[in-house]
């Protein structure tokens, strides 16, 4: 329920993301789109009874038609548009009343009004694009990427030794791994292949991040950059420089062997053994880089991961390392401590 200080604060910033004001109810159509808009974003409030520019406070004639176009209007959205507190306030303001509507944010399903799944950008709602809405609904979960099919990728874009290794190491096709059929029915079992409407089995996509001869033919932006720079800005250009490409584990093992090979490799002798003592703890880099493979977005076309060593960087072995840790997106950067 809004009391009148809320209210009077919620007017005076005007429209913003979360905050739309109409001086008089819409037509049910409009109005459903405005909703939808602000359901597919961060949710919000929509004020009726308010003059958009002067945020004059008009109020509406009749509070109780002005909530029943709202009711409409939320039966216009598809899946059925649930307002918070269900059925819109009406407010006193200044001795004259306002109608408030209050959109949840939610993070599951994508709304749509005639046909069109609108989304609120600033102070405007605007349509989303067919790549933006399977964008959207990717990061809600409501469609995964990873069991899509790959694009442009056949069976033939499998490393069937790499699958029938798989296979045998978790004794799965132990007594017959050389039967491909067998090894496609477990295949698609395991979600990295799909069967087709015409009856054709396709590599998903984690089926070819995973067991991929060449995964980035369909999909390049899964490769890994590393560099090796002389000084923390990069002005002194770059020593050495490597991308990565294969399977996730090939991805993995490859950026270590890079990060190893730049590092230094220090020393203490203990009775008869050399014991190397790396610049930094192999393990904590190890599992920056899976994480950073792992837990990336690989739906976003265009993006990769870099990885970035700096050279002789004065370090504290301890705390890069604890941070490292933590890396889970996109890129790794040596950095000074």
């Amino acid at each position: 329920m809004w009391n009148e200080e809320a209210l009077r604060l919620l007017i005076a910033h005007g429209e913003t993301t979360t905050v739309e004001l109409k001086v008089a109810p819409p037509r049910p159509t409009e109005l459903a789109e405005r909703l939808c808009g602000m359901a597919n974003a961060q949710g919000g409030t929509l004020i009726i009874g308010v003059e958009d520019g002067s945020l004059k406070i008009v109020g509406v004639q009749d509070a109780r038609a002005a909530v029943d176009v709202a009711l409409r209007a939320t039966r216009l959205i598809h899946p059925l548009l649930v307002l918070d507190p269900p059925e819109p306030e009406i407010c006193s303001l200044e001795g004259k009343f306002l109608v408030v509507l209050g959109v949840p944010a939610r993070r599951g399903p994508l709304y749509q009004s005639g046909g069109v799944f609108w989304i609120r950008r600033s102070t405007h709602t605007v349509p989303l694009t067919l790549g933006e809405v399977f964008e959207l609904a990717n990061d809600r979960g409501l469609v995964r990427w990873e069991l899509q099919p790959a694009r442009k990728a056949t069976m033939q874009d499998i490393d069937l030794q790499r699958v029938e290794a798989y296979f045998l190491q978790r004794s799965l096709l132990a007594t017959q791994s050389s039967r491909f059929e067998e090894a496609e029915k477990v295949f698609i079992g395991m979600d990295c292949a799909t069967v087709s409407a015409h009856g054709g089995v396709f590599p998903t996509n984690a089926g070819l991040l995973f067991f991929g001869a060449n995964p980035q033919r369909s999909l390049p932006h899964s490769e890994v950059v590393c560099m090796l720079f002389r000084d923390e800005l990069g002005v002194g250009g770059y020593l050495d420089r490597k991308i990565v490409t294969g399977p996730l584990q090939t991805l993995v093992d490859e950026t270590e062997l890079f990060l190893q090979k730049s590092m230094t490799i220090g020393a203490r002798i203990e009775g008869w053994k050399r014991i190397d003592l790396p610049e930094y703890p192999l393990e904590a880099l190890r599992e920056a880089v899976v994480n950073a493979v792992v837990h990336r977005d690989y739906s976003r076309d265009g993006e990769s991961i870099r990885v970035f060593f700096l050279l002789n960087g004065k370090h504290h072995s301890r705390s890069w390392a604890s941070r490292a840790a933590k890396y889970v997106a996109g890129s790794l950067r040596k950095r000074h401590c």
